[in-house]
């Protein structure tokens, strides 16, 4: 009789290795995320917080393990949230938490604040994002979710088929964000690692031919869906979710707080919009203004009045001396999504928009009260200034009122103003006009390099002061960098300076009259400076990109200078003016520390600083140059040996023992292979009750071969001396077992072989049970 239990409450498997099957799916899922994040840490911090979350349920369990079922599943689940969220904690808040573990009221304000920022950071960003701290929490969060979910369902029940709706849920969202993106590694990665969780589960991997089936089946499913679903979605931008690509093309969020380093670096520039005007030339068309410098970047100048579109202008800055040619200009809106409306300078008047925007008047900028703006059509009534060299020569720059685009930060590094006053005494005049025209000639006399990547690769990427002092040393950089830098140098100069954000004028359209295609190349900054009684006047220090404007042409006359002009052409001749002396180089003393480090609390709660290009270099410097593609491809190459290396390590098995002369070790052999083939393999059964399973529609030959088999074993039961056997009846029954189970058996048998998890060895005495039951041998 068998012994009484010594509890009445069974005793729970281990299941680490099936919780380490749930990571490996989640790990192989987010994978597919690398369409939509570009730079940062997002997979490593997601990863290490979902293993977290999941190992603390293991642990709870293996400690639980002959309590109820019922109390293993809640507490598992309970600690798995803890464990989370200490590690939430411990990545993004220990400095607000007790010894940087335990979470405090100010640690839940701290996640608060970092969902905001990822919130406000997705609507800004176009695709793929820089993964700054916001976005980062927030996949770590919902990844720890999926993992929490996927190892209940393979742990806690016995359908861990239904793994797969989660594992579905975590590919949709790069489907439906970039439809048609999703990587065929990605799915080919989840597929595999999601077999290899069923094959680790006992009941679907021997549990007949029926479990084998829906285990297959659910398979097949996540492979289908994952291949066929996605090229047939549309592009899918709604309300305030994050901007997506597809078939029709990348819906760009635009943010102008400077994030346009990532815009420029993108690979496949799409038509942002298209203007036609009756200007007789392009139109540069601005989205905001930029004033304020803080530790981080620029902040936006903001709205000073609600009002209807049909309301704004005439521009009160405009000087009345100026000459000014009316211009009306009919934009569409395509592939843009922003909150500020893309006008061209001085408006006076918008038909098509309707009412509630918030107006700036300064500017004039035009912004929506809530939510973005996208699929638009307008027209824009304006005036194009035409200031003359003698206007502005003859302005000063003592105008009330401009003291917030005077204002230089404190504590800025001593270099700007050197270098700016180095220029300014070059200078071909004396009045503030002449210094601007130099610090124009400064940047584009050949020293600076344009570079959309250096600027990266060096560890700075934005707009703050101290960044413009690092890109004066490294003169490489791209139009942010040169916007604002001659700003900041106007300033210490005593000039009103500002930075524009916007687009170029585009490339004309070949098919259609007057008509301009703006793409998310032309995504463009640039300074704009003040003269009284003249207004804002824009400049172009940029080399390589945009127009410079006539009154700052190169072939400006000093001043008492009368032009020369050609007696043929009636144009003016290039007086070659005298270059400015280049400054020397500074030696750079610890000029970077803030934009380098990792942001505080109060920076992530400005909306300027959200999703700003310095957070993105706080990923981009700890990473090192990797970004998602790198950890893509390792990780999906860790997956191809997991998964290669069972069906190797199989092998190398039976060749071991089919070598041997043992009889033992040839039953063991044909037994676990009818186990990997999802045939019956009981360690309970007989090796006759076996046998007579196996070969009941066998032909003569395999049921003789199988016969002379098991014989041998059950002698060598008696004589242990006798074990010496030929391997050629144990190498031949291996086909006719093949042939007895399914096709997609037999493929799962090659990655997922599960006679390798079987640790009991009790052959022995099932060979002399099996003698002395007297059972008379079936096989025949």
């Amino acid at each position: 009789m068998p012994e009484p239990s010594t509890s009445q409450i069974p005793q729970q498997r281990p299941t680490v290795w099936l919780s380490a099957a749930a990571l490996l799916c989640v790990a192989a899922a987010l994978t597919g995320f690398g369409v939509l994040l570009d730079e940062g840490l997002w997979g490593p911090s997601a990863m290490l917080v979902a293993a977290a979350a999941v190992a603390s349920g293991v642990i709870v369990r293996a400690t639980l393990r002959r309590a109820r079922r019922l109390v293993v599943t809640v507490t598992a689940l309970g600690a798995s949230l803890v464990g989370g969220l200490i590690a939430l904690t411990v990545a993004f808040a220990a400095d607000t938490a007790v010894f940087g573990v335990v979470p405090l009221p100010s640690t839940l304000q701290r996640f608060s604040e970092l969902i905001a920022a990822g919130e406000l950071s997705i609507v800004q960003q176009s695709i793929p994002a820089a993964a700054d701290d916001g976005i980062r929490f927030l996949v770590a969060s919902g990844v720890a979710a999926f993992a929490v979910l996927i190892d209940a369902v393979a742990t806690m029940s016995r359908r861990p088929a239904l793994a797969a709706i989660p594992l579905l849920g975590m590919l949709a969202v790069p489907v439906i964000l970039a439809p048609g993106g999703l990587p065929l590694l990605s799915v080919i990665a989840t597929t595999a690692a999601f077999l290899v969780l069923l094959a680790l589960h006992r009941p679907a991997a021997s549990g007949g031919v029926s479990a084998a089936g829906r285990a297959v089946a659910a398979a097949t499913a996540v492979l289908a869906t994952a291949l066929i679903v996605p090229p047939l979605l549309p592009s899918v931008v709604a309300g305030a979710a994050p901007s997506g690509s597809g078939p029709v093309g990348l819906i760009t969020g635009i943010n102008p707080s400077l994030t346009l380093g990532n815009d420029l670096r993108r690979s496949n520039p799409v038509t942002a919009l298209r203007y036609s005007t009756d200007a007789g030339g392009g139109l540069y068309l601005t989205l905001s203004h930029l004033a304020e410098f803080d530790e981080r970047s620029v902040q936006p100048v903001l709205a000073t009045r609600e009002t209807s579109a049909e309301q704004i202008g005439p521009p009160a800055w405009l000087g009345a001396d100026v000459a000014t040619t009316p211009a009306s200009t009919r934009i569409r809106l395509e592939s843009v999504r922003t909150r500020w409306v893309p006008l061209p300078s001085a408006p006076t008047g918008i038909a098509g928009l309707g009412a509630d925007w918030l107006v700036n008047d300064a500017g004039i900028t035009l912004s929506t009260v809530e939510g973005t703006i996208r699929n638009a059509e307008y027209v824009v009534d304006s005036l194009v200034a035409e200031p003359t060299p003698e206007q502005l020569r003859a302005a000063a720059v003592d105008a009330a009122g401009l003291d917030v685009f005077r204002a230089v930060p404190a504590g800025i590094d001593p270099v700007i103003a050197s270098t700016a006053r180095q220029v300014a005494d070059a200078a071909l005049g004396d009045s503030p006009y002449d210094q601007a025209l130099a610090l124009q000639r400064f940047f584009t006399s050949g020293d600076f390099e344009y570079s959309e990547s250096a600027p990266v690769e060096l560890g700075y990427d934005g707009t703050s002061a101290d960044i413009v002092a690092v890109f004066l040393e490294v003169r490489s950089g791209y139009c942010v960098h040169y916007a604002a830098a001659m700003t900041l140098m106007a300033r210490t100069l005593g000039i009103p300076s500002r930075i524009a954000v916007g687009f170029l004028p585009g490339a004309r359209n070949p098919d259609v009259p007057n008509e301009f295609v703006v793409s998310t190349d032309d995504l463009h900054a640039w300074p704009e400076l003040h003269f009284d009684e003249v207004g804002w006047v824009r400049f172009e220090p940029t080399p390589s990109r945009g127009a410079v404007p006539d009154y700052a042409s190169a072939d400006i006359a000093p001043p008492d200078v009368e032009p020369q002009i050609d007696p043929e052409t009636g144009e003016v001749i290039d007086p070659s003016p005298v270059e400015p002396e280049a400054p020397e180089p500074v030696d750079p003393v610890d000029r970077v520390t803030g934009p380098i480090d990792a942001p505080d609390a109060s920076e992530l709660t400005d909306p300027g600083a959200a999703g700003s290009p310095d957070d993105a270099d706080t990923g981009a410097a700890l990473n090192d140059g990797r970004d998602a593609r790198l950890l893509g491809t390792l990780i999906s190459g860790l997956l191809v040996v997991l998964v290669v290396a069972p069906g190797v390590w199989r092998v190398l098995r039976r060749a071991a023992r089919l070598r041997s002369g043992d009889a033992l070790e040839h039953w063991r052999e044909v037994r676990d292979t009818a186990r990997d083939l999802g045939l019956p393999a009981d360690p309970e059964s007989t090796p006759r009750q076996l046998a007579a399973l196996w070969a009941r529609e066998w032909s003569s030959d395999d049921r003789e071969r199988l016969e002379r088999v098991r014989s041998a074993l059950e002698s060598r039961a008696f004589d242990r001396t006798s074990t010496v056997v030929e391997s050629d009846d144990a190498r031949a029954l291996l086909p006719a077992l093949r042939r007895s189970a399914p096709w997609w058996w037999r493929g799962l048998a090659l990655i997922a072989p599960t006679s390798l998890l079987e640790r009991a060895r009790r052959d022995e005495r099932l060979v002399v049970e099996g003698v002395s039951s007297g059972a008379p041998p079936s096989a025949s």
